[in-house]
């Protein structure tokens, strides 16, 4: 975690040292916490001694952060000395963790957890924090403070050190989202800790952006394979997110940032809708079939040339599914691989989606750019739940690797302008 990023994600600014250096030690900057001033050293070594320390002390730092390889020392005044802490000691946390914090909080949850479930020890800290706050003061930076693990989520089975650090961490900051993409943030962070071999971890913060909140109606409904930070569009909505079993760990979290949604844990495919959605975001599991045996048989997809076919490919069926569970001139949005939308063999496919939905946009992926630990090429497809002859615009964007984080941006303006123009037409 860089030291300047840390400051600023705290709203600090690092200024120029009112000196180069003191003795051999070079002073990198200089800022100002709760009036009080602070200083940002690079040493050589990746350590400062604590002769050093004591000087700085008594030229008036109350704090000092030296950078190292990974996660940065941190030091604050006791005393007439400056002794290590865990993390900056902030009064009053007023700001949302930075994407370089919440990733650093996740390499401490890792390493508490060794060869432990991170996912729910990751759950389990949070949910302390969001109910019980003032456990995770500013008192808790200090390596004399040993707060009981168990209050921080933690157990016997967890390293107490990274833990305890991991909670002072997030002591300085306002841990509750207000906006999508502190929630996307969040969630992008918890989806880092689950199992590599387990379901699908949803989108990237990054991508999150592409999905078009503000068009998706009061109503919303999310269905996805894994959990990331899609789930920022429930933000503020009413609806239902559907999740696979598995991934049942993260109620505590999503009840308590999502009180308003209807949180299921259960196969999509069985599941019944009584209440049409205005919206719906789609993540289905990419790649498996299912089997006659089961509820595939029931969809209209599975059955051509009046018979059912043995398998059919799972996006398939997920797409009829939600389709089917939204109002008319609804929008869906959704993820499916590539070779769906491009492959001769998924030709019928296409051909009935086209006269069952408008497609209205499609946004293509590098390999590799959807999903962590995938190499899948896919694309995000927009679509408007009514019927029409008509010839109409498509709006086609492709993502380049090379500048993913600005092409992104740029998909993301252009589908603002083009779904503004969808909407007028409509009307």
């Amino acid at each position: 975690m860089d030291a300047i990023a840390y400051l600023n994600s705290l709203g600090l600014e690092v200024s120029e040292a009112s000196r180069p250096a003191i003795g051999r030690l070079a002073l990198a900057g200089e800022f100002t916490l709760d009036g009080e001033r602070g200083v940002l050293l690079r040493p050589k070594r990746g350590d400062i001694s604590d002769r050093y320390l004591e000087i700085l002390a008594s030229e008036g730092y109350r704090f000092a952060i030296v950078e190292g390889a990974g996660y940065p020392s941190f030091y604050a005044r006791e005393a007439e000395n400056l002794v290590p802490v865990r993390a900056l000691p902030v009064q009053k946390p007023a700001r949302f963790p930075s994407l370089e914090v919440t990733e650093a909080w996740t390499q401490l949850i890792r390493a508490s957890a060794g060869r432990g479930d991170a996912a729910q020890l990751g759950v389990a800290q949070l949910v302390a924090l969001l109910d019980h706050g003032d456990v995770f003061g500013p008192g808790l930076v200090w390596t004399r403070s040993d707060v009981p693990i168990e209050q921080l989520g933690g157990s016997k089975e967890d390293a107490p050190e990274p833990l305890r650090t991991a909670a002072a961490l997030l002591a300085g900051y306002r841990i509750r989202p207000e906006s999508p993409d502190e929630l996307a943030r969040l969630m992008g962070a918890l989806s880092s800790l689950l199992p590599e071999k387990g379901p699908f971890v949803g989108f990237t913060e990054v991508l999150a952006s592409l999905v078009p909140a503000g068009h998706l109606g009061s109503r919303r409904l999310l269905v996805s394979s894994g959990a990331g930070a899609e789930l920022s569009v429930l933000q503020g909505a009413r609806g239902t997110v559907v999740l696979p079993v598995e991934l049942h760990l993260l109620e505590p979290v999503l009840k308590r940032l999502l009180p308003n949604v209807e949180r299921v844990f259960a196969d999509f495919l069985r599941e019944t809708f009584a209440t049409p959605y205005d919206g719906v975001v789609l993540i289905p599991p990419l790649g498996p079939q299912l089997g006659a045996v089961q509820p595939s048989s029931r969809f209209e997809l599975s059955k051509r040339g009046g018979k059912v076919r043995a398998r059919e490919t799972t996006e398939l069926l997920f797409v009829r599914r939600a389709l089917a569970a939204m109002a008319e001139g609804g929008i869906l949005v959704t993820v499916l691989p590539e070779g769906l939308l491009s492959s001769a063999g998924h030709r019928e496919f296409r051909e009935w989606l086209l006269e069952h939905a408008r497609l209205l946009a499609v946004v293509s992926l590098p390999a590799g750019m959807c999903f962590r630990r995938t190499g899948m090429k896919c694309s995000v497809v927009l679509l408007r739940k009514v019927v029409t002859a008509d010839d109409y615009p498509i709006l086609m964007v492709d993502v380049e690797a090379d500048c993913f984080d600005g092409d992104v941006e740029k998909a993301r303006s252009k589908l603002e302008e083009f779904l503004e123009r969808e909407v007028e037409a409509c009307v």
